[in-house]
């Protein structure tokens, strides 16, 4: 199922985005496959199917509205609502991928320089060798993967455009306060560079250290959010752009030209969610508040074992344990899929070795059955590398 890799383990030969491709397709065909490398709420299909039932019978949805100018204008002002930011500042997209997309055409170019964190979302650093710029890593450190801002000021070069970031931070967890990025956007706003500031797992942040969106912080800080992650709404394709008015219209004048995606369907029940979040708000809250104490103990029983190391995260549904079988992260997954039939992400495919990406976000039998695989596969790895 998984493709050749390279003597580097650093160096993986296909990407991210090929890998999960290739697992997801042969889980479609093998009933024993446990996909906990997923890093998303299982989708709230009852929820789902009841707001487009309701969004289509008997009269006329009002949210069944164009989407060409800058999209569902309910969705937009239910988005600026809940970020406490202007109406204007927002413009809705195809998912977040097709909202960073945008985002690095407007900034980005042959003889520019984009700044991206690591471990990364794969999707950062390619966007902007596709757009002809030059990458640097700014590496989270430490247990907690924290971010530095004095990494990323020694990184800033005359030709920079782009900062890259995540918050919750994708693949660990880690997440930024107000007062972080704050810092952060001081230093942008001197150097005149822009933060992207990824915010689609942001909605799991619920200690008071985030109160909206990013961009409302600064001009120098731009968002980008979706449904998907946190609410399991993946199908409805519903992204954002948030940003100011100078950044604001240099991804105008790109959005015009590309997003020629945005469904008026899906974004109109994208809308009829947006007014009554409840529901879905308690959907993920009833699953993290079964998953994360079995997380938390079965990491503790990893690490006892000497099998993984590091914290599970305060917020989410991610866990990026540090191996302590093997720093060979990529032959640890494929032996964990030939035995276990059990796909956990390996750290590579991150820019971080000797790592795996755990998802804890579906439902509880999945995860339980998931992390018994895990500790047995890696308990038989043990072995078969002491022979």
């Amino acid at each position: 199922m998984l493709k050749p890799r390279s003597n580097d383990p650093s160096k993986p030969t296909v990407t991210y985005t090929e890998w999960c491709r290739a697992v997801v397709q042969a889980a479609g065909t093998d009933s024993r496959v446990n996909l906990l490398f997923d890093s998303t709420i299982e989708e709230p299909s009852e929820l789902l199917r009841d707001k487009v039932r309701n969004a289509f019978t008997g009269d006329a949805n009002p949210h069944y509205r164009s989407v060409f100018a800058r999209g569902n204008p309910d969705v937009i002002s239910a988005i600026a609502e809940r970020y406490g930011v202007e109406s204007p500042w927002i413009t809705c997209t195809t998912g977040c991928s097709s909202a960073l997309s945008i985002i690095y055409r407007a900034f980005l170019g042959t003889g520019t320089h984009v700044i991206v964190e690591r471990p990364y979302f794969d999707l950062f650093p390619d966007l902007g060798k596709n757009c002809g710029a030059q990458i640097s890593y700014v590496d989270r450190t430490g247990p907690t993967f924290e971010l530095d801002v004095s990494r990323i000021v020694s990184q800033i070069r005359t030709d920079t455009r782009l900062i890259v970031v995540t918050n919750l931070h994708n693949p660990t967890g880690a997440a930024l306060s107000d007062a972080a990025l704050t810092e952060l956007a001081i230093v942008a706003e001197r150097a005149g560079v822009t933060v992207v500031v990824d915010e689609v797992y942001a909605d799991f942040i619920t200690d008071g250290s985030r109160s909206g969106a990013a961009a409302r912080l600064s001009p120098a800080l731009v968002s980008t959010g979706s449904l998907s992650k946190v609410y399991g709404l993946f199908a409805l394709r519903c992204g954002w752009i948030i940003a100011q008015k100078a950044a604001r219209e240099r991804i105008q004048a790109v959005y015009d030209r590309y997003e020629l995606g945005v469904s008026k369907v899906t974004h109109a029940v994208a809308a009829s969610v947006f007014d009554d979040m409840a529901p879905f708000e308690k959907h993920w809250r009833d699953i993290l508040a079964a998953n994360r104490p079995l997380m938390q103990q079965q990491a503790s029983i990893l690490e006892a074992e000497e099998l993984l190391a590091g914290p599970v995260p305060t917020f989410g549904c991610m866990y990026f344990p540090r191996l302590l079988v093997s720093h060979d992260d990529m032959a640890v997954a494929d032996f964990l899929w030939e035995t276990e039939r059990l796909a956990v992400a390996p750290g590579s495919y991150f820019g971080r070795p000797g790592h795996l990406r755990l998802g804890f976000g579906k439902n509880t039998a999945h995860i339980k059955d998931g992390l018994d695989r895990l500790r047995a596969g890696l308990l038989r790895y043990r072995v078969q590398q002491s022979v």
